[in-house]
């Protein structure tokens, strides 16, 4: 019998060469019996490139057969052929036993023996006329269980365009009650023995995005006490810190940039005082070491011992799989490695691609092993990670895949031709306007900043790259920063050999330009030629 999933403690117990024997076993099931049938888009694309899918027999061979990877925008305009659509097939109604005789046989194959068995006696009711309405009855039910949307999630769009709807049906959300937990249990594995128990708080924006929701399940499941709010949206942060003084949370859920510079702000200007072990799970957005310490120092500054700072990883096309740290300059483990691969793909100058080795860095590349609704198969994020590896993790010795150092996609780094976008390069010269803007981040002046690419014609799109910094310094906006601009262009031009425009703004006016409470850390805002 193979798992439809594991549990945190499984997960603990098991390695990454049983985890890998299962995942193909699931892959092959699911591309032979439910992609290939009931996929719309990727049965036109096995057609189109003579593929037979039953000759598939693992996810590595995606690449040995040359199956195109699918890349946002082409998703944004084939949604609905996203969809398992087991009703119909090519345009035609599909006989409904056959549907029956697919999911069973899929059932059978991917080791889902409970759900075989369902289906396997209501079918032998049905064709033995034994109690058959009330079977049909059951077997209809299930199909719509399994199969029919009931909500969907939408892409942030941040750096590929407008937002894009991701289906779940409620089949998915079973999967996403059972797996949505364990992001929490890794963050507070440490403590668990200890007697601690968390009373919690879900600080991300309340939106049909993937954080929220997921957040709200994990925490319900597994805390003493929790506490659902939405980011200062309709309760402002500085009545969150007195909510969470108050109900003595010590576990904290949200966004970098919203918990540096809102929540903990306000905690920091407040009479707070901080459990003595805390952990903050942030997600959503990369996060750097100089934002993750300004949290660590405030909840010490207000009387926390241990601070656990982790870092989760997911995005709306993930639906219901997530990646976590099990410590801040940890790797990022797939908690739930039976739903869903997550890959990691080198782009050749031919156009082809390969899977890369555990010592080389990859473009994340999503491949679903269960599920209904919206499903992706070879589906590049873009998101990079600096390498990834299967074994024993050197930090917390889980078994596993793992990897390291995840750049969001809308990191420089990231913006790459493949994914329909271009490199930064500004005067000529490409930079990495992620770790450039880390560094000052670094400064003991600095606040806040963000970089902007920009023409220094806004007008015309084909005069002079500039690079603008907008920074927020520390304290009360005085005259004088005529040394901190020296510096940050004497660290910007060592890095990018590009002298940049500093403007120095209040923090607020940046927290306003930027976007609030998704902050846009890096924007390119050139005009692009007609």
């Amino acid at each position: 019998m193979t798992k439809t999933t594991f549990t945190f403690k499984e997960l603990k117990r098991t390695n990454h060469r049983e985890i890998k024997r299962m995942q193909d076993q699931k892959f092959r099931a699911f591309i032979r019996y439910q992609v290939w049938p009931n996929h719309p888009y990727y049965r036109r694309l096995f057609k189109e490139n003579d593929i037979d899918p039953f000759n598939i027999t693992c996810i590595e061979d995606w690449a040995k057969y040359k199956i195109p990877l699918v890349k946002k925008h082409e998703y944004k305009d084939n949604l609905a052929q996203f969809v398992l659509n087991p009703s119909q097939v090519d345009g035609k109604d599909r006989d409904p036993a056959k549907i029956v005789s697919d999911l069973m046989t899929y059932t059978k194959k991917s080791g889902k023996s409970d759900e075989y068995k369902f289906i396997r006696n209501n079918g032998a009711r049905v064709k033995l006329h034994l109690g058959a309405d009330s079977a049909k009855e059951n077997l209809q039910n299930h199909l719509t269980h399994r199969y029919a949307p009931l909500q969907f999630w939408l892409s942030s769009g941040r750096a590929s365009g407008l937002p894009s709807p991701v289906f779940l049906t409620r089949y998915d959300n079973e999967m996403l009650f059972k797996n949505c937990v364990k992001v929490g249990q890794m963050a507070v594995d440490p403590w668990i023995d200890s007697g601690w128990e968390l009373s919690s708080m879900n600080l991300f924006p309340y939106a049909p995005h993937l954080g929220w929701h997921a957040v709200n399940l994990g925490l319900k499941q597994m805390s003493k006490f929790y506490i659902a709010t939405s980011a200062g949206g309709a309760i402002p942060s500085e009545k969150l810190v007195e909510i969470a003084k108050s109900f003595k949370a010590n576990g904290f859920a949200g966004m970098p940039s919203y918990l540096r510079n809102r929540f903990f702000r306000a905690m920091k200007e407040s009479d707070y005082t901080a459990p003595e072990k805390v952990v903050v799970l942030l997600a959503g957005e990369k996060i750097y070491d100089p934002v993750a310490q300004d949290i660590t120092q405030t909840l010490q500054d207000k009387g926390a011992k241990e601070v656990r700072i982790i870092g989760g990883y997911a995005s709306s096309e993930s639906k219901i799989s997530f990646a976590v740290q099990c410590d801040h300059r940890g790797p990022y483990h797939n908690v739930s490695p039976l739903m869903l691969s997550f890959e990691f793909i080198a782009m050749n100058d031919d156009g082809t691609y390969d899977f890369v080795d555990e010592d080389e860095s990859g473009h994340v590349t999503l491949f679903h092993l269960d599920g209904a609704g919206t499903i992706f198969e070879g589906f590049l994020l873009g998101d990079v990670a600096s390498r990834h590896e299967n074994g024993p993790c050197p930090l917390c010795g889980i078994d596993g895949p793992f990897f390291w150092d995840i750049g969001r996609q809308n990191d420089a780094e990231a913006q790459i031709d493949i994914m329909g976008l271009r490199e930064k390069k500004i005067k000529g010269a490409t930079v990495n306007l992620t770790a450039l803007r880390e560094d000052l981040l670094s400064l003991g002046e600095v606040e806040e900043i963000q970089v902007e690419v920009a023409k220094e014609d806004m007008s015309d799109p084909y005069s002079m790259d500039v690079l603008n910094l907008y920074v927020a310094p520390k304290g009360p906006i005085t005259a004088n920063y005529d040394s901190l601009i020296l510096e940050i262009k004497r660290i910007t031009k060592n890095s990018t050999e590009v002298t940049p425009n500093v403007f120095i703004i209040a923090f607020e006016e940046l927290l306003e330009k930027a976007g609030g409470m998704k902050f846009m850390e890096i924007c390119d805002v050139r005009p692009k030629p007609a």
